[in-house]
């Protein structure tokens, strides 16, 4: 089934070769304000720029990590900021079907006083490069002695960048013996799929939606980033406790108690996306009519999928960060951070001050 999508950059051709989903329930497009590529896959699926109710993503949780198979010792990774929440979700999800512990870690782009394993780049990012973290030295035996690595991505599209985090995890990784490469949709050519003659082990791919892609670009669509979009490291108080240096799942630690209401949207901050899911399936599951959303700092243009957009300041710095297709409507509103003594710096988040809830 072929797909077209006229968008400011240009049409957008998609050829759907196998789908687990409808098309219009799973994805759309917006386009980039970035000169490296001029169009974002957006997903309805996620809680990243379609405000999501927890049951849906859940769902996508589940199917992804149902396909997985065999109970195995396993090491999910996912790359920031958009997988965060989705690798996660797969990893959580993964420890209620199997026995074997599930450990899962994150790329980040928040500096931490922590041994390093590695850094990579991803090309078409605005962002500086992804971080990787050694695993804490509680981790690091189960972590090292995982037989299945599982990567997760939003998208793959040319698999450059997933080639090349599964080289480097490797080089510590002594008794893999799968690789799974798990997304929502996956663009990639055939003839550059990674196989078991790229790392001597066998790999196979996972996802909701196996595709083709193609542009017709407009020539005079030449975007440039934002002159105070974020491209940096953050270097504020960052959690290490939550998947930058890896985590046994589920967690199972402390949640901000917040008041149930009838109608609540649950918002999200940049990598910290796992622990406000968690929150809002929880309240979800009370009865509650929820949505689920992430502030994020992908610069993208108005118009397609893209209705409205909030921009802000979040650490006094002169650089911003982005809700998209946020309303507040009669809905209460949490922004949960990381990190609470930051809410007064943050613009957007210290219009919603937490006085519904107990903070630990």
């Amino acid at each position: 089934m072929n797909y077209n999508f006229e968008t400011q950059a240009g049409l957008i051709s998609l050829k759907v070769l196998n789908t687990k989903k409808p098309v219009e329930e799973l994805l759309t497009f917006a386009c980039r304000q970035n000169p490296k590529r001029s169009f974002m896959l957006v997903s309805k699926v996620i809680g990243r720029y379609v405000p999501t109710k927890p049951n849906v993503m859940r769902e996508v949780y589940d199917s992804l990590s149902g396909s997985l198979g065999d109970d195995k010792l396993t090491y999910v990774v996912s790359l920031a900021e958009a997988a965060t929440g989705l690798g996660a979700g797969v990893a959580d999800s993964l420890t209620r079907v199997q026995q074997e512990n599930v450990y899962f870690q994150h790329t980040t782009r928040h500096k931490l006083n922590r041994p390093l394993w590695f850094s990579l780049d991803e090309a078409h990012s605005h962002a500086v490069d992804h971080m990787f973290y050694a695993p804490k030295k509680e981790l690091l035996e189960g972590i090292t002695e995982s037989k299945r690595l599982v990567i997760v991505d939003d998208e793959i599209t040319t698999g450059r960048t997933v080639k090349l985090l599964i080289t480097r995890l490797l080089k510590h990784l002594m008794n893999i013996e799968e690789i799974v490469i798990i997304s929502l949709v996956n663009l990639i050519d055939k003839k550059q799929s990674l196989s078991i003659n790229d790392f001597n082990i066998p790999v196979r791919y996972v996802s909701l939606m196996e595709a083709q892609i193609s542009m017709l670009k407009k020539e005079n669509f030449k975007p440039e980033l934002p002159e105070n979009v974020d491209t940096g490291l953050c270097e504020a108080l960052s959690s290490d406790e939550l998947g930058r240096c890896a985590m046994l799942m589920p967690y199972s630690g402390h949640f901000p108690s917040i008041t149930s209401s009838k109608e609540m949207t649950i918002i999200a901050n940049g990598e910290h996306q796992y622990i406000p899911f968690l929150i809002a399936e929880k309240h979800e599951q009370a009865g509650c009519d929820v949505l689920y959303q992430s502030i994020n700092r992908s610069p993208l243009l108005l118009g397609e999928s893209i209705q409205k957009k909030i921009s802000f300041s979040f650490d006094g710095r002169d650089v911003e960060h982005y809700l998209y297709n946020f309303e507040e409507g009669n809905r209460d509103v949490y922004v949960l951070l990381e990190n609470e003594s930051a809410r007064d710096a943050h613009e957007f988040a210290s219009k919603y001050p937490l006085t519904k809830c107990e903070i630990a």
